[in-house]
């Protein structure tokens, strides 16, 4: 039986559409070091042993997973958690009714800055190079931003949605996602997200959205444990 593809996003992304930023070894794929901290095997239930021998010292790296994965030898666990994977099949947009700039290698500063600040997952000096991102400035100063990730099959990742504190409120994520959104679909393809359960306020504006909970994914984040 075929494996939907967004059961194991990071394998489907890597062997496919984003293979360009995969670094394999032996059976593991992952994002370049510069790129993103996720890693994957094309059946997660065969475990991950041995992924240590594949990594550098002190290597952070993210496994997204339908199920638990046992924590192979060598690693210190940072975080399990489960995480909401959310589809848009019909994504109802909003008017874009502000300045939207399209950011690019120059911004990645910026970006970096906001991401520091607001947290929104791993943003690295090269996440740009996955997709498409776009912002929202006030002045010279870089407020709110979202842009696109993981790309399995048929799918993209809508990601680093965030907007500086002072700036929130305004409707900059809903707008900037639906410009992130219409890209996706006029693509052929289909946006979905991952969440934190814990984040309602999130989940409730992408449910708005049109967004729907797939199913629940397990979020496993490890380092590579000092010699």
């Amino acid at each position: 039986m075929p494996v939907d593809p967004l059961d194991n996003p990071v394998w489907s992304a890597l062997s496919g559409p984003q293979a360009r930023l995969s670094v394999s070894s032996g059976r593991f794929a992952r994002y370049r070091d510069d790129v993103g901290v996720f890693v994957a095997v094309a059946n997660p239930a065969d475990g991950f042993d041995g992924l240590a021998g594949a990594l550098p010292a002190n290597a952070l790296v993210g496994i997204v997973t339908a199920e638990t994965v046992e924590v192979p030898p060598g690693f210190d666990v940072v975080e399990v958690s489960t995480v909401p994977q959310m589809v848009a099949s019909d994504f109802q947009r909003v008017p874009i009714d502000r300045r939207v700039t399209e950011l690019g290698d120059a911004n990645v500063p910026a970006m970096l800055e906001l991401t520091a600040l607001t947290r929104p997952g791993p943003f690295l000096s090269r996440t740009i190079e996955m997709g498409r991102y776009v912002g929202v400035f006030d002045g010279t100063r870089l407020v709110a931003m979202a842009g696109e990730r993981m790309r399995p099959a048929g799918f993209t990742e809508i990601s680093a949605v965030c907007t500086h504190p002072d700036f929130q409120g305004r409707g900059h994520a809903k707008a900037l996602m639906t410009l992130v959104a219409d890209g996706i679909v006029a693509r052929g393809e289909t946006p979905f997200l991952h969440v934190r359960a814990a984040n309602a306020i999130a989940i409730g504006a992408y449910r708005s959205l049109g967004f729907v909970v797939r199913r629940e994914m397990v979020f496993t984040v490890l380092r590579k444990s000092s010699p």
